[in-house]
Order: C-alpha cells, then sequence, then structure tokens
C-alpha cells in the first residue's frame, strides 16, 4: 500500500471515529449537524472516484450504474416516505439539509455509498474468491447489517423518526431486496470482478465504529 493511501485511510478513521467521540462526549453538535450531510455526499463521490479507478474500461456502465443506485436510492427512500410500503413509517428530520419534498438529497449518495463500501468489505472478507452473484448477495447482506447497526443512531441524531420509535421487521425486507436488486445489477454489469482499493472496506469499518460510538450515547443517556 502506498504512502498516500495510507494517508486517505488514516483521514478516514481520524474524521469518523473523532466525529463519533464528538457525539459520545456532546461536543461540537452544532457543527456535526451541519457536516452530517456534507460528509456523506463528499464520501460518496471518494468512493466513486475508488470504484471508478479500477473500472475504467467501464466508464459508461459505471457512471449508468451510479446513477441507478443515487437516484434509485433517493426515488424509493420519497416512495417510502409518502407511502410508507417500502420500509414502514417514518418521516426525515430536519438535521440532513438540502431535501426535496422532505426527502434529504445526501440519502442518495448514502445509498451509494453504502452500496460500494459493502462491497469493498465483502470483497476483502470473501478474499474475492466468490462467484460473482454470490458476492453481490453477501454485498447486500451487510447493506442489511449496516442499517441494523446505524438505524438507532440514526434516530438518536435526529436523521428520521419512526412512527413506532423503531423500525419495522418489513425495514430491513425492503433494505434487502433493494440493495440486493442494486447489487446483482452491478455484478450483471461486470463492475465486481475488480478489487476495489483498501479505502473502500475501510470506509465501511470507519462508519460502523462511528455508529457504535454514538449508539453507546444512546444506551448511557
Amino acid at each position: 500500500m502506498t504512502k498516500n493511501k495510507k494517508i486517505e485511510i488514516f483521514i478516514l478513521y481520524l474524521l469518523l471515529v473523532a466525529g463519533g467521540f464528538w457525539h459520545l462526549l456532546g461536543y461540537f453538535q452544532t457543527l456535526m449537524r451541519w457536516f452530517a450531510a456534507p460528509l456523506l455526499i463528499v464520501l460518496a463521490l471518494f468512493l466513486a472516484w475508488k470504484m471508478y479507478a479500477v473500472n475504467r474500461d467501464k466508464q459508461a456502465t459505471f457512471f449508468i450504474w451510479s446513477m441507478i443506485v443515487l437516484l434509485g436510492g433517493f426515488i424509493f427512500e420519497a416512495i417510502g416516505v409518502k407511502t410508507g410500503l417500502i420500509f414502514g413509517d417514518y418521516v426525515y428530520g430536519d438535521v440532513l439539509q438540502p431535501q426535496i419534498n422532505h426527502v434529504p438529497i445526501a440519502i442518495g449518495f448514502a445509498w451509494f455509498g453504502i452500496q460500494i463500501s459493502s462491497l469493498g468489505f465483502a470483497q476483502w472478507i470473501s478474499r474475492n474468491r466468490l462467484k460473482v452473484n454470490v458476492l453481490a448477495m453477501i454485498t447486500a447482506l451487510l447493506m442489511v447489517l449496516f442499517d441494523v447497526l446505524m438505524e438507532p443512531s440514526a434516530i438518536y441524531l435526529g436523521y428520521w423518526t419512526w412512527a413506532n420509535g423503531h423500525p419495522p421487521l418489513h425495514n430491513y425486507f425492503g433494505w434487502l431486496g433493494l440493495s440486493l436488486a442494486f447489487s446483482l445489477l452491478g455484478a450483471r454489469l461486470g463492475l465486481f470482478q475488480k478489487t476495489v482499493p483498501p479505502f473502500v472496506r475501510h470506509a465501511y469499518i470507519a462508519q460502523a465504529i462511528y455508529f457504535s460510538l454514538i449508539f453507546i450515547k444512546t444506551v448511557i443517556v
């Protein structure tokens, strides 16, 4: 691993772990609210660049798939908020700004970022030795696992609120269905064969640590 790649990973952990501890200790709360959406967007774009770097021979394909995941994630969230059918009955708070029809723009980027980082982590734990469709399924399962970890913390941070105070079971089925669709499409388009850079899997781990630290805050409050 080159020095620049190590620095990128160090900065990633520094920002997210520090952010988690700030929430845990109650520092810089207003600042953290302001930076929540920009951080999601910047991280997703950086992950997109990392994945693009190993798929330069499929530029148009990667762009189309990226737009499907990003816009698809946003659109399904918008439908979910409006109808309550996909994920359950929930509304977004005012933390993640700006919003379109009460759905944060950053949510589409969040779907995209979780998708790519889950792929990187799936490749790492499987040593990238699995058939691509199996890899896609593991990626989808990791996305659902991430949502399970994220939910209590996101609720505490005011990202969104559930009608019953907690997500219903079919939220996770909705996540699984959408995650699987995005993952299998990426695999079908030949975007999952090449090993992504180490930063991508570390993005999954660093975000998991971030939400885990905030979860501790929700328990001790």
